[in-house]
């Protein structure tokens, strides 16, 4: 045995999974506001693609430390959960992103007042986290404000889909219930994410 691995048993190594989940949530949010930039000026794309590349290297390095990990902050599972649940937004993102492409269509309001929503949410995600390690009291608010824009996508959904309906082209009601039914899917999976943060928050106070 090495006295390397020695001295690891005696003084396990400490990670910085705060730092971590801060580091993967505003990646996650710069992914989806590149996104909400790419549908209101159909600008270049990479930037969307490069930081989704980013949010998946800093998830990978979260799971690999999290197994090597002698102890962490807070609850194990719910670690690996939150991580796992934001990286689902993201993936959202980018298939909301090619989506759009492969049909080529323009993004109609609806498309455009989701996709704003979800980008708040996750903004708002990326401060509670900020707060997690230092204040976790005060994450009630932070929450509060992320529900709301996640009902708000989702009201946004039910009243797109009423207006969509009423277009007498069948391929284009198809082509865009598909955009919308992904957006309400990232809107579904943003509350997932803010229901393991609360459970996060209710065990640390």
């Amino acid at each position: 045995m090495s006295d390397n691995n020695f001295l690891d048993k005696i003084f396990p190594k400490k990670y910085d999974f705060y730092s971590m989940l801060l580091n993967q949530s505003k990646t996650n949010y710069e992914i989806i506001d590149s996104l909400d930039n790419w549908i209101k000026v159909k600008g270049e794309s990479d930037d969307l693609l490069n930081k989704k590349k980013e949010a998946d290297n800093i998830r990978f390095q979260l799971e690999h430390d999290l197994v090597e990990a002698f102890a962490t902050p807070f609850d194990r599972q719910d670690l690996y959960s939150i991580s796992v649940a934001m990286n689902k937004i993201s993936d959202c993102s980018i298939s909301i992103f090619k989506t759009i492409k492969a049909l080529n269509i323009e993004a109609d309001s609806t498309i455009i007042e989701m996709t704003s929503l979800l980008s708040q949410g996750a903004l708002e995600l990326s401060d509670a986290i900020l707060i997690l390690e230092k204040k976790p009291d005060e994450c009630q608010s932070r929450i509060a404000k992320i529900r709301i824009a996640q009902q708000s996508m989702e009201d946004i959904y039910i009243s797109g889909l009423a207006e969509l309906f009423t277009n007498n082209d069948s391929i284009t009601i198809l082509k865009y219930k598909e955009v919308y039914d992904v957006l309400k899917e990232a809107a579904i999976l943003l509350g997932d994410t803010v229901d393991i943060y609360h459970r996060i928050c209710v065990r640390m106070i």
